[in-house]
């Protein structure tokens, strides 16, 4: 039994849809199908509930009615009459339920988490009654599912974790004898239910978990992430068009990948694959005949000693001087209850011995804010428009590279900060926003285009240690 799951650019328009039947049609094995909402549609959606908490119901309206023209257009390419209908009256009764809570949260002037999910699962919920419809018309058993019967999650509203013993109770209630009988399920991604039944969803991107989860409930012989690029690649192709696809990963190279900015893969996707040893499969949806790249608990032979190159932009660095003795702790935890205050991501901690630096996402102005309140005594200085970027593979973690290779690779770009972490297998640094095209070519030319040499065998080691000057300092055996 295989799980395909598609996202949002592989379900955007018709042409889209008649690639996913001839996809799902060529799979032999048992399958189920999981979508995302169609490409932009969650965008808009959270913008319908934004504009309706702020009392724009004029412009709420309009985007729904966009969002339902563009399902109707869709829905009218089903041929056969009554199946159109019906797929019609479906969709209706998503469209009155998110009417209903558009309308709730007009009234209150301001959006609960409950009814900003109920508002955004309307995509998935959707999407899922249309590929299943498009599926059966091509001639495929296909049965629609409501994934809020199957995903049981806890209530934390829009950040909802699934209950993974429930939710593979309900699997095997619901989806297992419908594979049984050859018919082919199709769940909306992204959407649960909490204990009391009301609707949630997993985060952004969490189509990829609700597939993996699914997949690890029924002990899939594979996940396959259906999408619009061949796979994992060496950097992010919006940085650098040389990036080229990676054949083969680890599960933690592809967690350390998704978390430090690679977006084909959601983070937690492979969480749940890990824990049932089940490969994951990123493939392209328009070159279905391509390889992609294959997540396994173990990457095998690669030409390349590293997995790849991952960024992120939008990144504030706050360098913070410790003060000796108690208040050194002190300090260090203000820093931290500031960044939970402002709800910014942290991604990177460089500690020395005179000061720390923490590399974070979020809104710039409102850790500012969380800064000023929480560690008034304690000198802070913030470097805005940053980017992080982090080099992931085995080869640092079984020193077939030293983390000095990557540092030399930069040797002209200046460095804020510099974190390691061999025994994961990363090495990743924080730089101007403005360097980051050509950090990411030079690390991409030695490590991806040519075959490494490398730069220390004598096993000296190397230590590397924040620059507040704004560049980075490798050092050998403790000499500069």
């Amino acid at each position: 039994m295989v799980v395909l799951k598609f996202g949002g650019s592989s379900v955007a328009d018709a042409p889209a849809l008649a690639r996913v039947c001839a996809i799902v049609a060529c799979e032999r094995r048992r399958r189920v199908v999981v979508v995302s909402a169609l490409a932009g549609v969650t965008d808009t959606l959270l913008e319908v509930a934004q504009d309706a908490s702020a009392g724009r119901a004029d412009a709420a309206r309009a985007r729904v009615a966009d969002v339902r023209h563009r399902h109707a257009a869709l829905a009218w390419r089903i041929h056969d009459a009554a199946a159109r209908d019906a797929l019609l009256a479906q969709l209706d009764d998503v469209w009155a339920a998110l009417d209903a809570s558009v309308r709730a949260a007009s009234a209150l002037g301001r959006l609960s988490a409950a009814a900003s999910d109920a508002i955004t699962a309307s995509g998935e919920l959707a999407s899922s009654r249309l590929v299943a419809a498009v599926l059966a018309q091509a001639g495929m058993p296909a049965v629609w599912v409501d994934a809020r019967t199957v995903v049981a999650t806890d209530a934390r509203h829009t950040q909802a974790v699934p209950v993974q013993d429930e939710t593979a109770g309900r699997a095997r209630q619901f989806l297992r004898p419908l594979l049984d009988g050859q018919a082919i399920p199709v769940l909306g991604g992204f959407v649960g239910a909490a204990p009391d039944g009301a609707t949630t969803t997993l985060g952004r991107g969490g189509s990829d978990f609700s597939a993996a989860l699914i997949g690890a409930c029924l002990d899939a012989e594979e996940i396959q992430i259906w999408t619009d690029v061949d796979g994992m690649l060496t950097a992010d192709p919006r940085v650098l068009r040389q990036a080229r696809p990676v054949a083969r990963l680890s599960f933690d190279e592809a967690s350390a990948l998704a978390h430090f900015g690679a977006r084909v893969l959601h983070p937690a996707t492979v969480r749940p694959a890990y824990e049932r040893n089940i490969p994951v499969r990123i493939l392209n949806s328009r070159r279905p005949a391509h390889p992609g790249t294959v997540i396994s608990r173990h990457a095998g032979a690669r030409i390349a000693p590293l997995a790849g190159l991952a960024c992120l932009t939008g990144i504030s660095l706050i360098d913070v001087a410790l003060p000796g003795g108690a208040d050194r702790t002190r300090a260090l935890a203000g820093v931290f209850e500031a960044c939970a205050a402002a709800q910014a991501d942290v991604y990177l901690v460089a500690l020395g011995d005179t000061r720390v630096s923490i590399a974070v996402g979020g809104d710039a102005a409102r850790l500012k804010q969380a800064l000023d309140a929480v560690t008034p005594s304690v000198v802070v200085h913030r470097r805005e428009e940053c980017a992080l970027l982090a080099v992931v593979g085995a080869g640092l973690a079984n020193r077939r590279v030293r983390s000095a290779e990557v540092l030399a690779a930069l040797d002209r770009v200046p460095l804020h900060a510099v974190s390691e972490s061999v025994s994961e297998g990363h090495v990743a640094v924080v730089l101007s926003r403005a360097d980051l095209s050509r950090a990411v070519a030079c690390l991409h030319a030695r490590f991806f285009e040519r075959a490494p040499a490398p730069l220390i065998e004598d096993g000296s080691e190397i230590q590397t240690h924040v620059n507040p000057a704004g560049e980075h300092a490798a050092t050998r055996a403790g000499v500069r």
